[in-house]
């Protein structure tokens, strides 16, 4: 399980909104000072997540909450969201090369099916409504 302090935004019937300031791995690096991405998310300042939860927990508006998520979920998440629109531009790329169409009309379908992938990826997401399961394990004041 993947957990991270967040704090409730809005209370609904069915789902919690909490916020969760996005950690990058700089904060525990020796050489920060030194290194662009450390000098970039200091310049660009605190970056915040909104994460829906399903509404089981007593919670109030403000409140510090621990949010899991577990790691498989993410993993698929992560699949979905990279890999599917990838997978989906080669597959069109390459039926259109099997088929002889020009080079110009290869690339256009490999992009075509990209585009497809990605909307294949937001209405499965607009479906299940969440891609990732999270839950509130703890709660703080």
């Amino acid at each position: 399980m993947i957990s991270q302090k967040a704090t409730v935004i809005a209370i609904e019937t069915d789902r919690i909104w909490v916020e969760a300031e996005r950690q990058s791995t700089c904060g525990g690096c020796q050489i920060r000072q030194g290194c662009g991405t450390g000098l970039l998310a200091k310049h660009v300042g605190k970056r915040f997540n909104r994460i829906a939860v399903p509404n089981n927990k007593t919670v109030q508006i403000g409140q510090q909450v621990t949010v899991t998520i577990p790691e498989d979920a993410l993993l698929q998440g992560a699949f979905m969201m990279y890999l599917v629109p990838l997978l989906a531009m080669f597959t069109g790329a390459s039926s259109a090369r099997w088929i002889n169409w020009p080079e110009p009309l290869q690339i256009m379908a490999g992009l075509a099916a990209l585009l497809g992938g990605f909307m294949w990826v937001a209405s499965r997401i607009k479906q299940k409504n969440s891609v990732i399961p999270t839950q509130i394990i703890e709660e703080t004041t």
